[in-house]
C-alpha cells in the first residue's frame, strides 16, 4: 500500500478563489458585467434546486425559469448520473449566462445520484490516520464531479461533532477533535482544488453541538463565546487562514455572535462584522438552503432572501420561491435597503468564481461511457482503503487480536439480530474453520441457554451486532438481548464488532468482552475489513472520532500488525485490475480448447489477494460450475506445501543435514545402492534415482494376459484408447496379493470398488528401495526422493506424514482445507475430480489422489497426495515470502527460507533450489515459468495442471489450479498452449511499476 507525502500535497496545493489569470479574469468579469441588466445580475446570485428523476413538465418549468430569470446556477438533487449530464447539457445551453452547477457530494456524487460512486461517511473517514487518504477522497469526489459538469461540491461538512444527539450532522463530521476536523478538512478542500472543483466548507459556525434540525426549525446554539472560539470554530479559522475559497452560513441561532436571535446565515454581525471583517474571509459567502423552516418561519416569502444579502451572503441557495425572492429584492433595492453597487459586487465575485471553475471545462459533458468514468477502479480501491484504514480497536485484551494459534481455537461467529448468515462472517472462513450462526435479538431464558449450548464446544465467539444504528432516534440500535448474550458467554474469549457510530458502544463496553472492533457501517467492504483485522489480515489503526466515555475518548484507538494475507483490490498494491482481466480471457480459452474442464487463479501482491477466480465447471459435463472453494489435487505441489516444510523444520532443529546420507536418517536404505546418496542431491534430484516406478502396472498379472497391455494400434484386446497411439488391454486380471476387485480377507478398502492386499505396499516399497540407479548424478525429476524424505521425517518425528504437517503447520496457518485423504479429511462436496481411470480404478477419481504410487501408499506421499484449495497454498507461499513468518508464528528462520529458496547449485545446469523449484535461465530450455520472472522466485507446478510459485522481488503469489487431467490425464493441451505461463505473465504485465 502506498501514501501520498503530506507535505508534498501542502506544498502543491493551496486554498484559493482567485483564478490563475486574474487579468484575464478580470476583464472577463468586468466587461460581462458591464453587459448586465440589473435583473441579470440579481438572477446570478440564486442557485436553485434541480432534480433528475423528474418527468418532463418538470424540466420545461425549470428551463422557463433559467431563462425567465437569468438564474446564475443550479444544485442538483435526487437522480441519475446520464440523465443529470443531459439536463446540464441542456440548461447550459438555455442559459445567457454560464450556469454554476453545484451538488451536495459530501462522501461521493453517489450520495445523490444513483449509480455513482459513494465513499464513506466522514464519520467513518474521521478514524483514518492517514490524511493523505482525505486529499485523494477530496480529489476524487471533485474529478467525478467535473464528469457531471460540476463546478461546485457543497462539502466538507467543517462541523463539529460534539452532541451524540444531533439528528442532522453526526456521521457527516470527521469527529469531535477540532484538529482532526481541521486537518482532515483541508485535506479534503485542497484535493478538490486539485481538479478545478470548488469547495464549501459548511456549516458556519459550527452546527455540532445542537439536537434539532435546522430543516424543521431554528437550533439554540448556547455555548459561550470562548467554548466557540476554542472548538466549534476553530477549524473554521484554520481554513480561513490557509485561504479557504468558499464558505456555507448555516441557520443557526447563535447567542454569543449575535444576541438578537437572528439565524446566523441572516446576521450581518455574524457574516459581514464576524466572518469577514474579524476573520479576513474574502471568498464566496453561500447560504445553506433557503427553504429550510429554521430560516422560512414567521417570514413571508422573500424577506429572508434579502436579509441574507444584507448580512454579506454572495449566492442565495434553494429560494423557497425564486419569483417572490427576486421581487423583494428589487424593491429592496427601489427602497435603497439595498444597492445596485452591493448587487455588482455579489456579481463579480459570482463572475469570478465562473470564469475560474466553469469556463475551464464549459463544454457538453460526455455521457457516453459515464458510469464507467464515475467507477474506476481506482476509484473502488479508494473506497475499500478508506473502509480499511478506517477499522478502529478500542479493546484488545491480552493481545487476543490479531488471533494467534488457530489450533488451540474452536471459533464461532454470530450474527446478532439478523436471520442470515453475512460477508462477515464468510471472509473469516477465509482464515480458519468457523461455525456459522445467527441470533435473534430477542430471546428468552430457555432461548438463550439453548442458543449458549449450540456454542458450548467454542472458546472463541465472534459477535457481529447487527442491530447498530447511527441514528440517535433509535438509541443507536441498542438491544439489551445483546447485553444478555455476551453475559452469557463469559469465560469464552469473546470479540465484539461493531458496524455503527461509536456512541452505540456506550452500554456495551464495561461487558466482559476481550476485544471490541469498530468497523462503523454495515457495508460489504467495512464487513470485510473488519473480518480480516481480527485475523490480522490487516494493519488496524484507527481511532475513535469521537468519544463513548471518559475511558474510550476521541484519538483512541490500538493498533495491531498485519500478520497473515488480506484480501484486496489490485490498485491498491500497485496492479492494474484491466491488465489482470486478460487471466479471464485465457482461462476461458483454455476451457473452450478442452485443455481443462475448470480452473483457478489466485493472484497476491504485497500480501493482499488481489485476483481469485474459478473458470469453467468440474467435469465437461458442465453440470457444476467450479468456485473459488473448489479443492484440487494438487500432485507434486505436494512437495513443497508438506514434505519440504517438514525436511526444513526439521533442519532446522538440526536433526537433518543436507550433506548426510539419507540413509542416516531412513535406515532401510542402508543395505541398498543409495545408501550414500545425500540428502541435498535427493532435494535437488541429482541422487541418480529414476523418475517413477509403475506401481499398477507392476500389479498386472501379465502372464495371465491375451496380448500385451499396452499397443500402439487397436487390437482384439487392446480396445481402450488411451491416447493416440496407445491403446490398452482392459480385461486383465491383478496378481494374487496386488488388488482386487472383491473384499477378500487380507485386503483393505483402496477406493470405491478396489481392494488392495495389506501387503502390496510393502512390496512397492521393496520396489522402490532396490530400483537402479541412474548411469551418473545429473538432474533427473524423481518422484522417488520425496518418497523416501517421507520415510525419513516419519522415521524422525516417529509421526505419520500427514499427522506431522496437520499438528505442525496446517492447523496453525489456517489451511483447513489442506490434507491427505480428501474424501475422508474434507468436505467432499468441494472436490474437484481429477480423472475417470477406465484402466485400473474402473471409475472417476474423486477426494481419492491421481499420482498411482501416491494412491497404493495409501494416499500420502511425500511427493503427491495433498488437497488443497487456491487459498491454502497461497497461506503457505506468503508464510515463505514473509521470511518463515505467518500468522504471529515464526516457522522458519530468513536463513532457513534462503538456504531453500536459493540455487542450489549456481556452477551445474541445475536450475533447482533445495526442493523448490526455480525459472530456467537457459533461454534455449523449456522452464516451468514465463520469460520475464526474476531468477530469485520459486515454486512448483503440478501433473494434474496446477502451479504454485512465489516471487520476493516484489512479493507475488501465483497460484493456478486446475483438473487437466479429467477425463483424461493424457490431454496435454495445458503444457502444449503454455496456459500457466502465459497467465503468469499477464500477472507481471499488470504490475504498475
Amino acid at each position: 500500500m502506498y501514501r501520498i507525502s503530506l507535505l508534498f500535497l501542502l506544498l502543491c496545493y493551496g486554498l484559493q478563489l482567485s483564478a490563475s489569470h486574474p487579468e484575464k479574469a478580470n476583464h472577463w468579469t468586468d466587461e460581462t458585467l458591464q453587459s448586465m441588466t440589473l435583473n441579470e445580475k440579481i438572477g446570478q446570485l440564486f442557485m436553485i434546486a434541480a432534480y433528475s428523476n423528474r418527468d418532463q413538465e418538470y424540466e420545461d418549468r425549470l428551463e422557463k425559469i433559467i431563462r425567465e430569470y437569468n438564474i446564475g446556477g443550479l444544485i442538483f438533487f435526487q437522480g441519475e448520473p446520464v440523465r443529470q449530464a443531459q439536463l446540464t447539457n441542456r440548461y447550459q445551453k438555455a442559459a445567457k449566462y454560464p450556469l454554476l452547477i453545484g451538488l451536495d457530494a459530501e462522501h461521493g456524487v453517489g450520495w445523490r445520484l444513483r449509480t455513482g460512486m459513494e465513499f464513506p461517511l466522514m464519520g467513518i473517514a474521521g478514524a483514518i490516520r492517514n490524511d493523505s487518504l482525505i486529499f485523494r477522497l477530496g480529489a476524487t469526489i471533485a474529478r467525478h464531479c467535473k464528469e457531471l459538469g460540476v463546478h461546485i461540491n457543497f462539502a466538507p461538512v467543517a462541523d463539529i461533532n460534539n452532541n451524540a444527539q444531533n439528528p442532522v450532522i453526526g456521521m457527516r463530521s470527521f469527529g469531535e477533535n477540532r484538529n482532526n476536523v481541521w486537518h482532515k478538512t483541508e485535506m479534503y478542500i485542497r484535493g478538490s482544488l486539485s481538479e478545478n472543483v470548488l469547495p464549501v466548507a459548511k456549516h458556519f459556525p459550527g452546527h455540532g453541538d445542537t439536537d434539532t434540525d435546522s430543516h424543521y426549525a431554528l437550533p439554540l446554539i448556547s455555548q459561550d463565546r470562548t467554548r466557540l472560539d476554542s472548538l466549534e470554530l476553530y477549524p473554521f479559522k484554520k481554513l480561513i487562514e490557509a485561504g479557504l475559497p468558499a464558505i456555507m452560513v448555516a441557520h443557526l441561532n447563535v447567542k454569543a455572535l449575535d444576541s438578537s436571535g437572528m439565524p446566523a446565515s441572516l446576521s450581518a454581525a455574524v457574516i459581514d462584522r464576524y466572518l469577514k471583517d474579524s476573520l479576513k474571509f474574502n471568498g464566496l459567502c453561500f447560504t445553506d438552503a433557503m427553504n429550510m423552516k429554521g430560516v422560512t418561519r414567521g417570514r413571508e416569502r422573500g424577506e429572508a432572501e434579502v436579509a441574507a444579502l444584507l448580512a454579506g451572503n454572495d449566492i442565495l441557495l434553494f429560494p423557497e420561491d425564486i419569483g417572490q425572492a427576486i421581487a423583494k429584492i428589487k424593491k429592496a433595492i427601489t427602497d435603497s435597503v439595498l444597492t445596485e453597487s452591493m448587487i455588482d459586487e455579489k456579481c463579480k465575485k459570482i463572475l469570478i468564481a465562473k470564469y475560474t471553475y466553469v469556463l475551464p471545462q464549459f463544454h457538453p459533458i460526455k455521457t457516453e461511457k459515464l458510469w464507467s468514468r464515475l467507477n474506476t477502479p481506482e476509484d473502488f480501491a479508494l473506497k475499500q482503503e478508506l473502509y480499511k484504514s478506517a477499522v478502529t480497536l478500542i479493546k484488545n485484551e491480552q493481545n487476543i487480536l490479531p488471533l494467534q494459534r488457530l489450533d488451540t481455537l474452536r471459533i464461532a461467529a454470530v450474527n446478532f439480530g439478523a436471520a442470515n448468515i453475512n460477508h462477515f462472517q464468510t471472509t473469516l472462513n477465509r482464515y480458519a474453520e468457523i461455525y456459522n450462526l445467527t441470533a435473534p435479538d430477542k430471546m428468552n431464558a430457555t432461548e438463550l441457554n439453548n442458543f449458549i449450548r449450540q456454542l458450548s464446544g467454542y472458546n472463541c465467539i465472534i459477535i457481529y451486532n447487527s442491530k447498530a444504528s447511527n441514528r440517535s432516534s433509535r438509541h443507536f440500535g441498542y438491544t439489551p438481548g445483546l447485553t444478555d448474550l455476551i453475559r452469557a458467554l463469559k469465560g469464552k474469549k469473546v470479540i465484539l464488532c461493531h458496524p455503527g457510530t461509536p456512541y452505540g458502544l456506550k452500554n456495551y463496553i464495561d461487558l466482559p468482552l476481550d476485544a471490541i472492533l469498530i468497523n462503523f457501517e454495515d457495508h460489504l467492504y467495512a464487513r470485510q475489513y473488519a473480518a480480516q483485522a481480527i485475523f490480522g489480515g490487516i494493519p488496524v489503526d484507527g481511532k475513535l472520532p469521537v468519544s463513548i466515555s471518559p475511558a474510550y475518548s476521541a484519538g483512541d484507538g490500538l493498533s495491531t500488525p498485519k500478520t497473515r494475507l488480506g484480501y484486496a483490490l489490485p490498485e491498491m498494491c500497485r496492479m492494474t485490475s484491466e491488465r489482470l482481466s486478460r487471466i479471464d480471457s485465457m482461462c476461458n480459452v483454455a476451457i473452450q480448447t478442452k485443455a481443462t474442464p475448470g480452473c483457478q487463479v489466485l493472484v497476491a501482491k504485497d500480501g493482499y489477494v488481489v485476483y481469485d477466480k474459478a473458470f469453467g465447471y468440474n467435469t465437461y459435463k458442465n453440470t457444476v460450475p467450479n468456485h473459488t472453494e473448489n479443492i484440487y489435487d494438487i500432485a507434486s505441489i505436494t512437495k513443497i506445501a508438506a514434505t519440504l516444510p517438514c525436511v526444513m523444520k526439521l533442519y532446522e532443529e538440526g536433526k537433518i543435514k543436507l550433506e548426510a546420507p539419507l540413509a542416516d536418517y531412513y535406515p532401510a536404505l542402508r543395505n541398498t545402492n543409495k545408501k550414500d546418496i545425500t540428502v541435498k542431491e535427493v532435494l535437488m534430484h541429482m541422487a541418480g534415482l529414476k523418475s517413477y516406478v509403475p506401481a499398477f502396472t507392476e500389479a498386472v498379472d501379465k502372464e495371465a494376459l491375451h496380448g500385451s497391455l499396452f499397443t500402439p494400434v487397436p487390437t482384439k484386446y487392446n480396445t481402450l484408447k488411451l491416447k493416440d497411439r496407445l491403446y490398452a488391454n482392459p480385461n486383465y486380471r491383478f496378481k494374487d496379493s496386488t488388488f482386487s476387485r472383491e473384499a477378500l480377507p487380507g485386503y483393505k478398502a483402496f477406493t470405491p470398488g478396489l481392494y488392495i492386499f495389506d501387503g502390496y505396499r510393502d512390496s512397492i516399497m521393496h520396489a522402490l528401495l532396490n530400483s537402479e540407479l541412474l548411469p551418473k548424478k545429473e538432474y533427473v525429476y524423481s518422484d522417488l526422493s520425496f518418497i523416501f524424505l517421507q520415510q525419513a521425517i516419519e522415521t524422525i518425528t516417529r509421526q505419520p506424514l500427514d499427522q506431522y504437517c496437520r499438528n505442525t503447520f496446517f492447523k496453525k496457518l489456517g489451511t483447513y482445507n489442506t490434507d491427505f485423504n480428501a474424501a475422508k479429511h474434507l468436505n467432499t462436496k468441494y472436490i474437484i475430480p481429477s480423472c475417470i481411470d477406465n484402466l485400473y480404478r474402473k471409475r472417476e477419481v474423486r477426494g481419492y489422489v491421481h499420482d498411482p504410487t501416491a494412491a497404493i501408499l495409501g494416499g500420502v506421499a511425500g511427493h503427491a497426495g495433498l488437497f488443497s484449495t487456491a487459498n491454502d497454498l497461497a497461506k503457505i507461499m506468503e508464510m515463505y515470502l514473509n521470511k518463515g513468518y505467518y500468522g504471529g508464528e515464526q516457522f522458519f528462520t530468513e536463513s532457513t527460507i534462503s538456504t531453500f529458496t536459493h540455487r542450489a547449485d549456481t556452477l551445474s545446469p541445475n536450475r533447482r533450489g533445495l526442493g523448490f523449484d526455480k525459472p530456467e535461465t537457459d533461454t534455449t530450455k523449456i522452464g516451468p515459468t514465463c520469460k520475464i520472472i526474476p531468477p530469485d522466485s520459486f515454486g512448483h507446478t503440478g501433473f494434474t495442471g496446477t502451479m504454485a510459485w512465489a516471487d520476493p522481488d516484489n512479493h507475488l503469489i501465483y497460484i493456478f489450479l486446475s483438473n487437466r487431467t479429467y477425463p483424461s490425464e493424457f490431454n496435454t493441451k495445458l503444457s502444449e498452449e503454455d496456459i500457466r505461463t502465459k497467465i503468469q505473465e499477464f500477472i507481471y504485465q499488470a504490475l504498475q511499476n
